[in-house]
């Protein structure tokens, strides 16, 4: 057990925190706060792992030359200074503010220092800033937010089916007690840069036992009611929508009663 003190409620008094039970960025996210006067969440530094060179306005900023190249070799910190305190009365824990927080991070920065005031940082960085580097973490919402960026867009209720399914990655942690599943973005972009077959919602509707004229319509009603959505368009201006066949398989074997013997389908019905 490792305690420090943080004063997260406005009007209160410092209250101690287990360092232990928290994510990576959000144990460094504590230790910042605890670092500032009073222990009180008045901002934090943030590295993001490039200097300010890579900035694309860097000449058009700083200019060339030595003294240019000097500042573009320094790294590229940035201060937040929007932590907001929880109201007195607030239901939420300490614990669940540092972690919400930490996932407002992005993804790139992490944590290294506290701030002296809400306008100056701290110098010192604290010791779990290295370990929050590499927590490069999203909640579900923000997984799939960065997903659909990638053209891989699913709703919340087909990635749990996905994820059931073996077909989705895992969290790699589960904060607050395994209240928060986070995923890690390298999981994220392995996934959305898998490579996977498409078809047409003809073939959807022959794996689903459609038949006749609606067919391609009932197919269409199954994949919304799965929340899976097309991944790309056949060419020519009547080419069809084209789904993931991995994710439509996997939602095909984990619908309800997939695993009933001697029950025919009959239009995507069990009779």
């Amino acid at each position: 057990m490792t305690l420090v003190k943080l004063a997260v409620r406005k009007g209160s008094a410092p209250v101690e925190v287990d360092l232990d039970t928290l994510t990576p960025k959000a144990r460094a996210l504590a230790e910042a706060v605890h670092a500032s006067p009073g222990h009180q969440p008045l901002g934090v530094l943030c590295d993001t792992g490039h200097t300010k060179g890579d900035n694309p306005n860097h000449a058009y900023v700083y200019g060339t030359g030595v003294e240019a190249d000097e500042i573009g070799s320094q790294p590229d910190l940035r201060f937040m200074r929007n932590l907001e305190p929880l109201p007195r009365d607030a239901e939420t824990s300490p614990e669940e503010w540092l972690e919400y927080n930490a996932r407002q991070i992005p993804v790139d920065s992490w944590p290294i220092a506290g701030a002296r005031s809400r306008m100056e940082p701290l110098a010192e960085r604290v010791p779990s800033a290295a370990a929050a580097r590499d927590d490069r973490c999203l909640t579900r919402d923000q997984a799939l937010r960065y997903l659909a960026d990638r053209g891989i867009v699913v709703s919340n209720d087909a990635w749990i089916m996905l994820q059931k399914a073996g077909n989705a990655p895992e969290p790699r942690h589960y904060a607050l007690g395994g209240r928060m599943p986070l995923w890690h973005v390298d999981n994220l972009d392995a996934y959305a840069g898998r490579e996977v077959e498409q078809w047409p919602v003809t073939r959807v509707a022959e794996l689903l036992g459609f038949s006749g004229p609606s067919a391609a319509g009932s197919a269409r009603k199954q994949l919304s009611r799965w929340g899976l959505s097309a991944v790309g368009r056949a060419p020519g201006r009547g080419g069809e929508s084209l789904f993931a066949a991995d994710q439509v398989q996997a939602a095909h074997a984990a619908r309800p009663g997939s695993g009933r013997r001697g029950a025919p389908r009959v239009d995507g019905r069990f009779k």
